[in-house]
């Protein structure tokens, strides 16, 4: 589902939605992550490196931090000073981030040669998600307790082009099953 006003929005090649997702619709639990899935944090920090990510105010709060080697946008109708937000963090590592209050203005401050990568929460997947032309899902195969919920999006307007399965392990709490979709043509 998407916002009135960016459903005529073209997709953009270069905007990946980056989402993991329990079966029962679970993404978040209390500003943290439901689950503990140490290949799915390797994946999303080697797919995600020297890019643009993409997040809401409490997504970024919820990490702490900007994230080493990559440029990092917040999406924030509130408006949002990562200044002021990381008074503990070095100038320079906040110099890579910026905070934005419409969709609109993200691409004109991406990096060249950076993808946008969609990394939440619910309402920045809600409201970016029709500019994205891939989703990298990482679907966790359990139901787990959660208080934000990604929207159904309308997944035949997409197609699965590849699927690895991650057993359950000491590391990783759940199985999952990395996705990667594109969406299909008009």
């Amino acid at each position: 589902m998407h916002s009135h006003n960016s459903a005529n929005l073209p997709s953009d090649r270069n905007w990946v939605a980056v989402v993991a997702i329990a079966r029962n619709g679970v993404i978040g639990n209390h500003g943290t992550l439901p689950w503990r899935l140490s290949s799915d944090l390797k994946r999303f920090k080697q797919l995600t490196m020297g890019h643009c990510l993409v997040m809401g105010r409490k997504t970024y709060e919820s990490i702490g931090r900007p994230l080493p080697g990559r440029q990092t946008i917040v999406l924030s109708q509130a408006g949002f000073d990562p200044q002021v937000a990381d008074a503990q963090v070095a100038d320079a590592q906040v110099a890579d981030v910026r905070c934005v209050t419409r969709p609109e203005d993200i691409a004109e401050l991406v990096d060249p040669n950076r993808r946008v990568m969609v990394v939440g929460g619910a309402q920045i997947y809600q409201a970016v998600m029709p500019r994205c032309s891939e989703i990298w899902l990482t679907r966790v195969l359990a139901d787990v307790a959660g208080d934000v919920h990604f929207r159904e999006i309308n997944w035949t307007q997409w197609e699965q082009v590849s699927t690895e399965s991650i057993p359950a392990s000491e590391r990783d709490q759940y199985p999952t099953e990395f996705q990667v979709w594109h969406r299909r043509a008009d």
